[in-house]
């Protein structure tokens, strides 16, 4: 009878242990990045070393009205609005369609499963966390996602031109920039 009782109190234990800790993705060590942080700086480091200088300005506008109302928002709403907009970062590389570039294909392979492992990871917090978003939250999240539609139907303009990428390389690694500032702010 004592052994079961052990092996109950083991196994809630183990069950709950998840939500005492907390999301420790995004927890820092004293003088030390979290792994959110380890990921955020080798993704972008990969994207930057990918591209190289177009000599035109991408007819992309940059949706820095969105970004300025993540600043308000508590860090839980914060947190889901990364998830949110590093999945759908995910989800426009995800096509494949960058052979006309002259990105190396292992440096591309590399960048996706970062970018993966940090989704994965997020959507992992967002969902322990069990916040319900508010409507702010929400409609900032909407507006990001017609974004990331314009720069998708951007790309199909542009026939999946290296010109195309690149000028979305661009605005995506602007989208990182602000997204690792972001957090750095809460």
């Amino acid at each position: 009878m004592g052994s079961i009782s052990f092996w109950m109190c083991l196994v809630m234990t183990i069950c709950t242990w998840n939500k005492t800790i907390g999301c420790t993705w995004m927890k820092t060590l004293p003088r030390s990045p979290s792994m959110f942080q380890v990921f955020s700086n080798n993704i972008i480091t990969m994207l930057q070393k990918m591209g190289h200088e177009v000599s035109r300005d991408p007819q992309i506008t940059f949706p820095d009205k969105q970004y300025r109302q993540v600043n308000h928002f508590k860090a839980e709403e914060q947190m889901a609005f990364i998830s949110h907009t590093l999945n759908a970062i995910k989800k426009l590389y995800s096509s494949g369609k960058y052979e006309s570039t002259a990105w190396d294909q292992k440096g591309v392979d590399k960048f996706m499963n970062d970018l993966y492992r940090q989704t994965s990871e997020l959507d992992q917090c967002v969902k322990s966390m069990k916040t319900r978003l508010s409507k702010s939250v929400k409609r900032v999240n909407k507006k990001m996602s017609l974004h990331f539609k314009f720069l998708k139907n951007y790309l199909k303009r542009e026939e999946y031109s290296a010109s195309g990428w690149e000028d979305i390389r661009t605005v995506v690694l602007a989208h990182l920039q602000r997204l690792d500032t972001t957090l750095s702010s809460q």
